[in-house]
């Protein structure tokens, strides 16, 4: 890896954070992850652990590792890979250190005015993650990051603009094996994906994660498939765009296709470890997920019957 002398703080040793923090490592980067109470000493310990539930492969990173983020630690970025509704307890300590770029990556319906009014809008960036899985006590079960995948992971500015410290830290992950790319529409994208995934939640958590059960639902599979639909007007509606701008085909692709699609992934290895494995680690994320889109859409005025009814099979 070309040299690039990037302090790195990675804080949350979850999936994401340690897949992050682990390849970081392993390309030679200067990365530090933040964990606290028994994942600190796992990390200390034992390092960050990781296997491929496809093929069980493990490999170890050494990672160094913290407890606390003290006022004059200083880094080039610092990645906030935590759960939508841990941000905020963070926020006041991010406040009170000074290192220059912020960048976090989580589901955001909700937009960064939380986080701009914490941090002040210079130093925030947004990104999302790259892996899915779960925490099997000190051994992280995911798939990702995929050095051939067609797809990259997007980061970008809150207010869309190309900067150099945006550049630099895309470069940095891609020479990594993290594949990333610039976004000038990230908060759109994050808005997109977070609606996504809010709908299909109380699906999961219906069946208790068992897509394999779930599958067996043609009912709930269209409706949920309806609720993805009616995500597309109610986005437009609060002003974002839709982004990917592929993501627009739920608008018009069938609700019977649709739920066609959700049965196969819910009858796949994919959708197990990518979704189920997150819905049964996360529920607390997932269900202020939910909340979040309950919300916009009483925002947007749309009367989104099929979310209104979906949102209604998650217990409160």
């Amino acid at each position: 890896m070309e040299a690039d002398n990037a302090r790195i703080l990675v804080i949350g040793a979850g999936v994401n954070g340690s897949v992050i923090a682990a390849r970081l490592f392993e390309r030679g980067v200067d990365v530090t992850v933040l964990a606290r109470g028994k994942r600190l000493t796992e990390v200390e310990t034992n390092g960050i652990v990781i296997e491929n539930p496809f093929s069980q492969k493990r490999r170890v990173a050494k990672v160094r590792a913290i407890g606390e983020l003290a006022p004059d630690d200083r880094y080039d970025y610092i990645l906030v890979v935590v759960r939508r509704n841990q941000v905020a307890e963070l926020l006041p300590t991010l406040a009170a250190n000074f290192s220059p770029n912020v960048v976090f990556m989580n589901n955001n319906l909700e937009g960064p005015a939380e986080i701009v009014a914490a941090l002040g809008p210079q130093r925030p960036m947004l990104g999302f993650v790259f892996a899915g899985g779960k925490r099997d006590r000190d051994i992280i079960r995911a798939i990702g990051p995929f050095d051939r995948s067609l797809m990259r992971t997007p980061f970008g500015e809150i207010d869309g603009t190309m900067t150099p410290r945006l550049k630099r830290l895309v470069e940095l992950l891609n020479r990594a094996g993290l594949r990333s790319q610039v976004s000038t529409n990230i908060v759109d994208y994050l808005a997109t994906h977070a609606a996504g995934v809010a709908a299909i939640t109380p699906l999961a958590v219906k069946y208790r994660n068992d897509l394999k059960a779930a599958a067996r639902s043609p009912v709930d599979l269209k409706l949920t498939a309806a609720a993805m639909r009616e995500t597309i007007p109610v986005l437009k509606a609060l002003g974002h765009k839709i982004v990917p701008a592929a993501h627009q085909i739920l608008a018009v692709m069938p609700v019977f296709l649709l739920a066609w699609v959700l049965r196969l992934l819910c009858n796949s290895k994919f959708g197990e470890v990518g979704a189920a494995w997150h819905a049964q680690q996360a529920p607390d994320e997932l269900l202020a997920l939910t909340d979040d889109l309950r919300a916009a859409v009483i925002r947007s005025g749309v009367a989104a019957p099929a979310i209104r009814r979906v949102l209604d099979m998650t217990p409160r």
